[in-house]
């Protein structure tokens, strides 16, 4: 007759597990490396953008017309640079748009590591805004 006894279990100490190989822990170290690498080239490269946009102010001039007063700063002043002013209404409807081009400055001038232009730009409107804004800019080559 066989009895009911609890199973022996024999337990395993640190030293009978098997050990990670060279191979492995060099992979880790490796994947750690270029995880670090990237994650600071990301933070440099989104703390230093190609352009950035300080919207100063608008004017509502009258019923068909707005003014916006802005500033581009640029990392490369040597290229063109293209931005979407956008009149609005109460309710969010564009009432005019203007497509202006800022030209690139001459190499004398773009010898510096970053410029601003500061630009004053009327909106013609369809009606009477209630707003102006830098809908978006971009670098042009």
């Amino acid at each position: 007759m066989v009895e009911n006894a609890p199973m022996k279990r024999e337990s395993v100490s640190h030293s009978q597990r098997p050990a990670k190989s060279w191979g492995a822990r060099i992979a880790i170290a490796l994947l750690a490396i270029a995880g670090a690498l990237w994650l600071g080239w990301s933070a440099w490269f989104h703390s230093h953008p190609a352009l950035s946009i300080n919207e100063i102010a608008f004017t509502i001039s009258s019923e068909s017309s707005s003014e916006m007063r802005y500033e581009v700063t640029r990392r490369e002043p040597a290229l063109p640079v293209i931005c979407v002013l956008r009149a609005l209404d109460s309710s969010g409807a564009v009432v005019g748009e203007v497509r202006e081009t800022i030209p690139g400055e001459s190499s004398e001038a773009s010898a510096a590591a970053h410029s601003t232009a500061a630009r004053r730009t009327v909106v013609a409107t369809l009606t009477r805004a209630a707003f102006v804004r830098v809908d978006r800019c971009w670098v042009t080559r």
